[in-house]
């Protein structure tokens, strides 16, 4: 007597699995989502590494600047002009950016005002300083989206353009 045996079901091949279309699809729907994360994060970290740089640079010129107030170190190539090698020292001091971008401002004290001073409480005397600032500027275009045929003009900004400013403050004494 034999009994009533269902069939088993055919193995079905690994691609017509009923999860494989379900995974390519949310594999479809989130890859754009992970992209724009990636390429934000990446953009975040371009700004902060061009803000880091622009602050280390603004220290450079002001250190160089106290330790050549009056003349240049190198007046062969600068003559007597010491902006212009604070700005090479900055130029310098600033890598993977454009430096023909940059906007360096040197501020040695102003004359006619008196000069700022500290005492000191142990020798009971007066010391005068000197400030020496030096501000850099870095305007930062961040990149445009291109889409044609979308867009009239064809392009547009993700961010607008954004300046990078940093102070440097440090002390003749």
């Amino acid at each position: 007597m034999a009994r009533n045996r269902r069939p088993r079901p055919a193995a079905l091949p690994p691609s017509h699995k009923p999860q494989a279309g379900q995974t390519i699809s949310e594999f479809a729907l989130t890859a754009p989502l992970l992209f724009a994360l990636l390429v934000g994060m990446l953009l975040l970290a371009w700004i902060g590494f061009a803000y880091v740089s622009v602050n280390n640079a603004a220290r450079m010129g002001a250190r160089h600047m106290l330790t050549y107030p009056t003349v240049p170190e190198d007046t062969d190539t600068f003559g007597m002009d010491v902006d212009a090698e604070i700005h090479y020292v900055v130029t310098k001091a600033l890598p993977m950016l454009n430096w023909q971008r940059v906007v360096v401002t040197a501020e040695p004290p102003v004359a006619d005002r008196d000069p700022p001073w500290y005492s000191d409480p142990e020798e009971g005397e007066r010391r005068y300083w000197t400030p020496i600032t030096v501000t850099v500027e870095y305007p930062m275009n961040l990149p445009t989206i291109r889409i044609p045929y979308v867009i009239r003009e064809g392009s547009f900004y993700l961010l607008p353009p954004i300046t990078i400013r940093a102070t440097s403050r440090m002390r003749l004494e």
